[in-house]
């Protein structure tokens, strides 16, 4: 794979600070190939070049390894109370990307991206406790 070429009066798709996302932008000057200014068409802020952030590859869940196979009780103690729950009640329902556009209804399971895998407990109005490996977090909801 070529490295690509720019020149000066091209268009480029490049992250903005101003508009804070990727807009079009135009090429102003060029340093050993490389765009160095460029010029946003939506809030014409002239800026360095950027180049545009990588577009994750989407997350799927992930169980952690305890929850794929039910575990066999500890000596002088019992599994985890979210341990009990992904492994007894999950059952092949399929946990959904946390986003606080969501009406999060009792039972439902998330995937949260700093808490990992969570059950909704109860609901409160527009908040919802969520009961995840590291405990109980209580998160915004439609």
């Amino acid at each position: 794979m070529g490295t690509k070429t720019y020149y000066a009066g091209q268009d480029v798709d490049a992250p903005c600070g101003r508009c804070g996302c990727e807009t079009r932008h135009q090429v102003l000057t060029i340093t050993n190939g490389v765009p160095e200014q460029l010029i946003c068409a939506n809030c014409r802020s002239v800026h360095k070049f950027r180049a545009p952030r990588p577009v994750p590859e989407p997350r799927t869940p992930q169980l952690p390894a305890s929850a794929k196979t039910p575990a066999a009780p500890r000596s002088g103690g019992s599994a985890s109370l979210y341990q009990q729950l992904v492994a007894q009640e999950q059952g092949g329902a399929r946990a959904l990307p946390y986003a606080i556009s969501i009406r999060w209804e009792e039972g439902a399971w998330m995937d949260h991206p700093s808490f990992g895998l969570g059950r909704v407990q109860r609901r409160l109005g527009r908040k919802v406790d969520v009961l995840f490996k590291d405990g109980l977090k209580t998160l915004v909801s439609a």
